[in-house]
């Protein structure tokens, strides 16, 4: 691994050229990128939901309409009718357009000489005669047909709806084609605007661009500033722009070649790139600045920056790719779109990374203000590192109170996770004085508004629509719907044919009722033409449709009304007969909702990667569990702000926890490795802390403030979800950097860490393994965890190990070199008891009780000492366990052949002494 991550020093122009010649050719494509505002990249691919919406489609036509209103101070006068008439015949000849309703294309149902009379309300030319427009204006006004799906009941407001058939590549140019005719029709008295959803989805397109094209290179032009003003380096500023513009690059390309287009939800792939890559590049660089400012030259900064910073890189970059990769077994295309390009582009920037920060670090020169720190000149220490050093005290005097705090802050953001609801509503996208909202309500109260579903009636058998028993459950759901004061208008066969029967009773109103004959309930049908009853019935009349028209644009509150109308059904409707709501906008604003859900829900299962991965990275599934806790709470005190602010949950909202948990992921893993290699090299978990707050806390601040400060200004957006990513993205940054500098060092103090990397780059001889007492039936591998969890010493020649008389409960094992045992006698001389070399034990009855040392140990040559404390054994029987009891058999064997040799010594020694003793008794017989 280290060779690869030093490849790029070692072969710098080839690098280049490999960076340089990909950029090029993913540049070409990124004009090719196309932009998708279509809705059926948010629909769930395999809902049978879906299924059901467009074989309603296939009887009934499309329910994409585009509303073109038109107000005057009369709309029956003949400027405005010739407006109108004009407008529907050109709307007609657009393509995309199936079906256009307006006064001059509708037909009239008027009872003449008891007789129904069908012609068109307005023949082909308009008139001019008073009379004429008199009459004209009573059968429109008097239709419930028409009113106030086509014309207000004041005469004041008239609409020409276009039925169309959407797509990716429609919306803008019918759009544009619109506002043309409209230009050319309107004459001064007439006020005349488009609404649908031709036009919403272009509005909302446009929103996007401008704010990619200005909030967000502004947003980076300020995060920009707060490093160059944190780094006072052109590099620290510099460095993640080029990169995370590359990257960028890279992502866009390789989506236009795949045909990932973007859409509301692959757009925000450029921000996530510049928010999590900008976090790496500022940890690199903070690293060589601080690997510079103690003396090492660029080069070997450059490779021991990219020794230490690879193992975080990958893993973090690994986590948060398999996170974004789990959206992609979704069945909607726009989050499946949105993991791979999020996916892709991680993994882009990882390499870019790799490549890029090491490259341009060599071509960079050294600031003067790192050069004047090394060189012992260098300016006031500023205030981040004594910050650092009293948050470290802080921490060790106050745990408990920060445990308190902590403790107290998440039971709060739970309580505002019950206020917390899940919504999808696209047109408060828009600020409430934008133009897209002041149309929407000018339509909403001169007729009906533009949104649209259907309720299909399915009586399960051929002619089931004209049992007189369905049609009045019909007409009384409709009245229903009226009473809910949510529908602006509703229209079905059941409107058709109380008109035609109250016609055919010279007008009276009270005919206007559902026939009882099923009879006449047929004749009435056949004097309608297939066009016209082909929107509401089906062709063999098992199936009927209910054209509901309304103002409803938040999710929340259409279902509460699709609620209402499930209970009304129910209550109401024969029980062989089922009603169903369907149309895009339902199945828009369920998907958007299961959008949002999915994302928030999908969390856990990124959290459940990034516990798995680190649990192997420390080789500990406490480890694991820890580092989870500082990525947990930012978010979990997001969302309870979202719920206390009464913001929704939505797909844009959800998408500030993404980015939350791709930053904490970043910042914990450099904190956890930094941590690890500063406790292995000072053996104090306090100054561990300290130094890891002192080497970590820099760039974690910087990249937190910049981040922050760089997602507030997306706060003046005039689009809502920006305005909101902003805000809570950028409390966000905030609230993980405290977890980050607060939480992880305290949960860190009290654990100690073992990296996978850390094992694999321990080297010990094979020939100590095999023959150390101590290592005795461990693997190498094995022996190498209990070297990272206890601890190596290197000694120089004559320095000592220990001596006589001091207290310890340490057990020593010479890894290299030796070690000289001796006492002092009372001359002072020094008298040896013996050498240890390689492999020796020492101190196995200190490490499992109080001991007092008994000689003096001294190196007599440069010797290396694997050092295992009691509190390290514990350590080892906690996390493995199985090695552990190995450890304990083999401390126990030693004992026991200490024991055996010291007893077998003693033995000999008496049973000398007393063959001594008796031979001193016979000399003195003699």
């Amino acid at each position: 691994m280290s060779r690869l991550l030093l490849w790029v020093v070692d072969r710098p122009a080839v690098a280049a050229a490999l960076l340089v010649g990909v950029s090029a050719i993913l540049a070409s494509q990124v004009p090719r990128i196309e932009m998708d505002t279509s809705a059926e990249s948010f629909m769930v691919e395999k809902d049978p939901a879906r299924a059901f919406y467009e074989e309603a489609k296939r009887k009934f036509g499309s329910d994409n309409l585009t509303v073109v209103l038109v107000k005057a101070d009369d709309v029956f006068a003949p400027a405005a009718l010739r407006a109108v008439k004009r407008l529907s015949d050109a709307l007609e000849g657009l393509d995309g357009v199936s079906r256009v309703e307006s006064l001059t294309t509708v037909k009239n149902i008027r009872g003449d000489d008891g007789a129904l009379n069908t012609d068109p309300l307005i023949g082909r030319d308009i008139p001019s005669d008073p009379a004429a427009l008199a009459a004209i204006r009573a059968d429109a006004l008097g239709n419930r047909v028409f009113v106030p799906n086509l014309v207000a009941p004041d005469g004041r407001a008239t609409a020409v709806v276009a039925y169309t058939a959407g797509g990716a590549h429609f919306n803008r140019h019918f759009t544009q084609e619109v506002e043309r005719l409209i230009a050319q029709v309107t004459t001064p008295g007439l006020r005349i605007f488009q609404m649908g959803e031709p036009f919403a989805k272009t509005t909302y397109a446009s929103y996007i661009e401008r704010d990619q094209l200005t909030l967000i290179p502004l947003s980076i032009a300020v995060l920009l500033l707060v490093l160059f003003l944190a780094f006072r380096t052109l590099e620290g500023m510099l460095i993640p722009l080029i990169t995370g513009v590359v990257s960028i690059v890279w992502t866009v390309g390789i989506m236009a070649l795949i045909g990932i287009p973007l859409n509301a939800m692959t757009a925000a792939v450029p921000s996530l790139l510049i928010a999590i890559g900008f976090t790496e590049d500022v940890h690199m660089v903070a690293a060589y600045e601080e690997l510079v400012a103690h003396g090492l030259d660029k080069l070997t900064a450059i490779r021991t920056m990219l020794r230490e910073s690879g193992l975080p890189l990958l893993v973090t970059s690994a986590t948060t790719v398999l996170g974004f990769l789990t959206l992609v077994f979704t069945d909607i295309t726009g989050l499946v779109q949105f993991g791979w390009a999020s996916s892709i582009g991680l993994t882009a920037n990882f390499v870019i990374t790799m490549l890029g920060v090491p490259l341009l670090l060599m071509f960079w020169p050294v600031p003067r203000r790192v050069r004047h720190s090394a060189a012992g000149d260098a300016p006031p220490r500023g205030v981040i590192l004594p910050l650092m050093e009293w948050l470290a005290g802080f921490i060790v005097r106050q745990r408990r109170a920060v445990w308190l705090v902590t403790v107290l802050v998440t039971l709060a953001s739970l309580a505002g996770w019950y206020s917390l609801r899940v919504d999808t509503d696209f047109m408060s996208y828009f600020p409430e004085r934008s133009e897209i909202r002041q149309r929407s309500s000018e339509l909403h109260r001169s007729l009906a508004g533009a949104n649209l579903f259907y309720l299909v009636v399915d009586t399960g058998m051929e002619d089931g629509v004209k049992n007189p028993r369905v049609l009045r459950a019909i007409a009384g759901l409709q009245d229903y719907l009226a009473r809910t004061g949510r529908v602006d208008a509703s229209v079905s066969v059941a409107d058709y044919l109380r008109k035609m029967h109250r016609e055919m009773h010279a007008g009276d109103r009270a005919f206007e009722v559902i026939p009882d004959s099923p009879d006449l309930i047929a004749q009435y049908l056949l004097l309608l033409e297939g066009k016209d009853l082909g929107k509401y019935v089906d062709f063999n009349g098992a199936t009927a449709n209910i054209v509901v028209r309304h103002d409803v644009t938040s999710s929340f509150e259409l279902n509460k009304l699709l609620a209402g109308i499930d209970g009304f059904v129910a209550s109401t409707f024969p029980r062989n007969v089922r009603v169903r709501a369907t149309g895009e906008s339902i199945l828009v604003n369920n998907a958007a909702d299961y959008m949002a859900v999915n994302e928030f829900t999908s969390f856990g299962s990124t959290l459940l990667i990034i516990g798995v991965i680190h649990a192997l990275l420390f080789m500990s599934l406490r480890a694991g569990g820890l580092s989870l806790i500082p990525n947990v709470l930012p978010i979990i005190s997001s969302f309870g702000i979202m719920g206390l602010l009464n913001i929704p949950l939505n797909t844009g909202t959800a998408f500030v926890a993404t980015v939350a948990i791709g930053i904490a992921v970043d910042d914990t893993v450099h904190h956890m490795v930094t941590y690890n290699r500063q406790l292995n090299l000072h053996h104090d978990q306090t100054r561990a802390m300290v130094e890891t707050l002192r080497s970590e806390g820099r760039p974690i601040i910087y990249v937190s403030l910049a981040l922050a400060a760089g997602f507030f200004v997306l706060m003046f957006s005039s689009f809502v979800p920006t305005r909101q990513l902003g805000f809570l993205s950028g409390l966000v940054m905030l609230l993980a950097m405290v977890a980050e500098l607060v939480l992880t060092p305290l949960l860190m103090h009290s654990t100690r860490l073992v990296t996978l990397w850390n094992v694999v780059q321990v080297k010990m001889a094979r020939e100590v393994v095999r023959t150390a007492p101590l290592l005795r039936g461990l693997s190498t591998w094995e022996a190498r965890k209990i070297v990272l969890l206890g601890g190596l010493r290197s000694l120089r020649a004559g320095e000592h190990l220990v001596r006589k008389g001091e207290a310890g409960r340490e057990l020593y094992m010479v890894v290299s070199g030796s070690l000289r045992a001796y006492d002092v006698d009372a001359e002072g001389g020094e008298v040896t008891f013996g050498t240890h070399g390689s492999a020796a034990m020492l101190g196995e009855v200190a490490v499992l009780g109080d001991g007092v040392r008994s000689a003096n140990l001294v190196a007599e040559s440069d010797t290396e000492v694997l050092v295992i404390s009691d509190a390290a054994l514990d350590r080892i029987q906690r996390r493995f366990p199985f090695t552990a009891a190995k450890l304990y058999r083999n401390i126990a064997t030693v004992l026991c052949e200490r024991l055996r040799d010291s007893t077998e010594a003693r033995l000999v020694a008496q049973a000398a002494q007393r063959k001594a003793e008796a031979g001193s008794t016979i000399f003195l017989r003699d």
